[in-house]
């Protein structure tokens, strides 16, 4: 019984140290607890080839869900290209970009696939917010793309509205369906 008591008190100790690992004593006697900073996200060509410390190259393939993926090429602010698409849509806000991609996809799947269903892309910001909503309508959109049978390729443009201050490392993340299983990171850069 005494052991179990001593136990308790050195888990509870524990955890009072532990907890207090970033706390300070103020003037007024009182602890405050200092806010320590998250693990960022870093580069790492040691990690595993496709995924968020090691995307696939800009210009290099991964495939994902019966599809050979890859991003041609980016526009970090590609406003007045989506301006030329459609004069009258919205303006990003003042601390948001349009972050345009050309996208090319191979189907080689045994069947047929339908890219608009089968792969979902998003911007995975340097400080690792997510990023899927669209910029509006674009032309030669990836999205259009129908039915493709084996061996084909199907290319477009897919474009997002970014934080501005998260393009600058960010990565693209390509996953079949709603599934994160076979997810891979792609480079902007």
């Amino acid at each position: 019984m005494i052991v179990g008591l001593q136990v308790s008190k050195l888990a509870i100790a524990s955890l009072v140290a532990l907890l207090c690992s970033g706390c300070s004593a103020v003037s007024d006697g009182k602890t405050t607890i200092k806010p320590t900073a998250m693990s960022s996200f870093s580069a790492d060509p040691n990690a595993e080839k496709g995924t968020r410390n090691n995307p696939i190259s800009l210009g290099k393939s991964v495939v994902v869900n019966d599809w050979k993926v890859m991003v041609t090429s980016v526009n970090k602010d590609a406003l007045q290209e989506v301006k030329k698409s459609d004069a009258y849509s919205s303006l990003p806000a003042a601390n948001e970009r349009y972050v345009m991609l050309n996208v090319k996809a191979t189907y080689v799947g045994e069947e047929s696939g339908e890219p608009s269903s089968d792969l979902r892309f998003k911007i995975v910001g340097s400080s690792g917010n997510t990023f899927s909503k669209s910029c509006g309508f674009t032309s030669d959109t990836f999205d259009q793309n129908g039915e493709t049978f084996p061996g084909a390729t199907v290319s477009g443009n897919l474009c997002f509205t970014v934080d501005s201050n998260q393009i600058a490392g960010a990565t693209v993340s390509v996953q079949g369906d709603y599934s994160t299983e076979d997810r891979k990171f792609l480079a902007i850069d």
